[in-house]
């Protein structure tokens, strides 16, 4: 065997290793994206439930404040007093019940 046998053949066997790999690396690549695809179909509908839960969560929680608001604006004698009550009214319950991170 010349040695110009040997480098083909060592060529050959590379090249065989990296067709290999190559079919090793796209099928793993399928399976994470089939995968992926999957478990977003999954979590799809649920996902969006519990979205549009929370938006008229938000949305039943604005108007409410705005009503508190408007009402007690009736009351104040002067425009647009009541809002501000409220608007401090949850500015201290945000620092009371929702304190940021401690300085380090």
């Amino acid at each position: 065997m010349s040695s110009f046998d040997s480098i083909l053949s060592f060529i050959e066997g590379v090249k065989s290793v990296i067709d290999v790999s190559g079919a090793i690396q796209g099928t793993i690549s399928d399976a994470i994206s089939n995968g992926i695809g999957n478990a977003f179909k999954r979590l799809r509908k649920p996902l969006e439930q519990s979205l549009l839960k929370i938006l008229f969560l938000l949305v039943s929680a604005f108007f409410t404040v705005w009503g508190a608001a408007l009402l007690l604006d009736n009351f104040m004698p002067y425009s647009g007093m009541g809002f501000v009550i409220v608007g401090a009214l949850f500015g201290v319950i945000v620092l009371v019940f929702l304190p940021g991170e401690p300085a380090a």
